[in-house]
């Protein structure tokens, strides 16, 4: 069986199965198109042999969001934020949620980060989102 790195919340440098990253794709696409019952099996899964869920967290919030509901990033990444105020990648992930999702408010986490963050990462990603919907206007 051919092991891969995996890059969707595992710990660096840790291997897994091909097949495990089929079922993190599946989970991820499930979600997009809206099978969530079937997608939550699968992430429940995952989520739970992961050492650290977060990334697969973030990853499984915004393909939720695509496909039109942001509740599970409002829940799950918002009680992330509430115990950890300063996780700044989780306030971009749930703004990007709500942002795919429709949620008027969305805007409110990327200027978040980008008044009041030190992480680079996380102002980058903002920015990055901010600029490519202004390139968007401007191409229209």
């Amino acid at each position: 069986m051919q092991h891969t790195q995996a890059s969707s919340g595992g710990a660096p440098g840790a291997q897994y199965p091909e097949v495990y990253r089929n079922l993190m794709a599946i989970g991820l696409l499930g979600a997009i198109y809206r099978a969530s019952e079937d997608a939550a099996i699968v992430h429940e899964a995952v989520e739970m042999t992961l050492e650290d869920p977060t990334m697969y967290v973030m990853h499984r919030a915004i393909a939720v969001a695509m496909g039109g509901d942001a509740a599970y990033a409002k829940a799950s990444l918002g009680r992330r934020i509430e115990q950890q105020p300063d996780d700044d990648n989780s306030k971009v992930a749930l703004g990007v949620s709500m942002m795919l999702s429709g949620d008027p408010e969305w805007k409110h986490w990327l200027n978040n980060v980008l008044a009041t963050s030190t992480d680079q990462q996380a102002r980058e990603a903002a920015n990055g989102v901010l600029a490519y919907l202004a390139s968007l206007r401007t191409s229209h």
